[in-house]
């Protein structure tokens, strides 16, 4: 019984779609890469959401490929200010709209 039972779920997922039986990963809500002119692509920036109703985040710090991400984001009517650090020097101060959709905001440094 055990055996037939086993041939029967391999039968089944052989025929299922390759997307059905992987998860799917979410796009994280906002997400972008800090790069410079001068340097290209920056790992080790300190990044923020700011929100007037909502407060500052907890940071992302950008990644060696200079990507970073925020998880959990609530989406508000009003924009958020996305700032980057460098230790406690703000090098960027801009402004993104999360409403729900993923966002992909890329950070463009002096």
């Amino acid at each position: 019984m055990n055996l037939l039972r086993f041939l029967f779920l391999l039968a089944v997922m052989a025929v299922m779609e390759p997307g059905f039986v992987r998860a799917q990963v979410p796009a994280p809500p906002v997400s972008g890469v800090v790069a410079s002119q001068q340097r290209g692509v920056v790992g080790g920036v300190t990044v923020y959401l700011v929100h007037p109703v909502v407060g500052r985040s907890v940071p992302s710090f950008s990644a060696p490929n200079g990507a970073y991400f925020f998880a959990n984001v609530a989406p508000q009517p009003q924009p958020y200010f996305i700032e980057a650090y460098w230790g406690n020097q703000l090098l960027f101060r801009g402004q993104v709209s999360y409403q729900g959709s993923p966002v992909q905001f890329n950070i463009a440094l002096p």
